[in-house]
């Protein structure tokens, strides 16, 4: 199990944080993929998009201050939005495709919403921090917070005690908020 108890975003302000930003780009990668299809993106320029965010993100994250009433969506998702309009004037210079595929674009900011994006956020860095646990550890807790069942019931069919059930889930949702940190501001 990871013991580290600086949060992710911490830890891409800081220089060479190679594994923090791999950590970053696997957790957030899909939903920049589904913000630059909503903004009209079709999937080979997506996943380009995405690398330019990616890319840009890592320029500027460790100087980005979070000013009053900003969260860390809705800055991310500025700067997508941002790079989207640099990538669509860049592509402008190209020879325009045939009208074959092209849709209406939407700005993309409610294809994905606040609650999509928890949710997103926390399916894709339980993925991640899965490794992190012995199967015991992620049974008890998969057991009470992903199936929704009672920690004496757990308790049972693991044969352990619901304080070590209680346990596991403290264990892998302390790991979860260290990961996720202010992503959720």
């Amino acid at each position: 199990m990871q013991t580290t108890s600086v949060a992710l975003p911490d830890r891409l302000r800081q220089p060479g944080q190679t594994k923090a930003w791999t950590r970053f780009a696997l957790l957030y990668t899909p939903l920049l993929l589904t913000w630059a299809k909503g903004l009209g993106l079709r999937d080979a320029d997506a996943a380009d998009l995405a690398q330019d965010v990616l890319l840009k993100v890592m320029r500027v994250l460790p100087t980005y201050q979070r000013k009053p009433g900003e969260t860390f969506r809705g800055w991310l998702f500025a700067v997508a939005r941002n790079e989207c309009a640099d990538f669509r004037k860049r592509r402008a210079t190209r020879p325009l495709p045939g009208a074959v595929g092209l849709s209406d674009v939407s700005d993309g900011s409610s294809d994905v919403s606040e609650t999509d994006y928890r949710t997103l956020l926390v399916h894709r860095a339980l993925e991640l921090i899965r490794p992190d646990f012995t199967a015991g550890t992620w049974a008890a807790f998969a057991g009470v917070m992903l199936e929704d069942r009672p920690a004496a019931t757990v308790a049972a069919e693991l044969n352990v005690s619901a304080n070590v059930v209680y346990l596991a889930r403290h264990r892998v949702l302390t790991r979860l908020r260290e990961e996720l940190g202010e992503c959720f501001g």
